[in-house]
């Protein structure tokens, strides 16, 4: 595989309207970061509402699932591309960390505490024989359990309690927690054999393990690389055509 001419004209219209849209998105962030963490955090407090909204408890797990598998493709991600906008977000990961945990917070626990959901699916099994409780359940019980340590120490004071190396080594668990989460979201259907939702898990961790080893290995791809250089440069001319032009 070739890298890519950005250099074609034809090219060029295509990748004009990213390259603008990064350029804004990029001023943006960099003027109103605070701003935006801000309002990150406040949007994760008031999430806590949704414990008496039972009928959306689903819908705030749907919105933690896809904010985690954002943060977790992030960083691959960043690594490959070298795209400023991503580093930039690179930097909201522990808001926005807090915002999915509070979301899976919602969810989970509003079941755990649902007398309802308790006394059926989770009462009759947790004291005597656990691993009869619904598989796609414990699954979810466990994600809610690797949640509340991630959680607790995304903070500042945290960080300097525990030092650098032990607090990363701690925050590994959010692989764990990750691949955990994608087999919850099998649900009844996926462990009863749904080839949709089980291909939508091989899918999404199989596309993990693809970005994470690019990154690791992406001197192995020097097609890879040129095509993202050319790109990279082609951004670097706009934005001096745009200096240039001065907008």
């Amino acid at each position: 595989m070739g890298s890519i001419s950005v250099r074609d004209e034809s090219m060029r219209s295509v990748f004009l309207p990213l390259f603008q849209f990064h350029r804004l998105a990029c001023a943006f962030l960099a003027k109103h970061v605070r701003t935006v963490k801000t309002g990150i955090l406040l949007i994760a407090h008031l999430s806590l509402i949704g414990f008496f909204f039972p009928a959306y408890r689903n819908d705030y797990a749907s919105i933690a699932v896809n904010i985690l598998i954002f943060l977790l493709f992030l960083s691959p991600l960043s690594v490959i591309t070298r795209m400023p906008l991503l580093r930039i977000l690179m930097g909201l990961r522990r808001e926005l960390g807090i915002l999915t945990a509070y979301f899976a917070l919602v969810h989970g626990l509003g079941y755990v505490f649902d007398p309802s959901f308790f006394s059926v699916f989770l009462g009759p099994y947790l004291f005597s024989d656990i691993f009869s409780i619904e598989a796609y359940i414990l699954f979810g019980l466990t994600a809610l359990l690797l949640t509340f340590p991630l959680l607790l120490t995304s903070n500042a004071w945290a960080q300097r309690t525990l030092g650098g190396a032990r607090w990363k080594r701690l925050h590994r668990i959010a692989y764990a927690l990750f691949v955990v989460v994608i087999v919850h979201r099998l649900g009844p259907a996926g462990f009863a054999g749904d080839s949709g939702k089980i291909a939508e898990a091989i899918i999404t961790l199989g596309s993990y393990a693809a970005l994470k080893y690019l990154a690791w290995k992406e001197a192995s791809f020097p097609s890879l690389r040129r095509g993202i250089e050319n790109v990279g440069e082609a951004y670097a001319a706009f934005l001096a055509k745009r200096h240039a032009g001065g907008a």
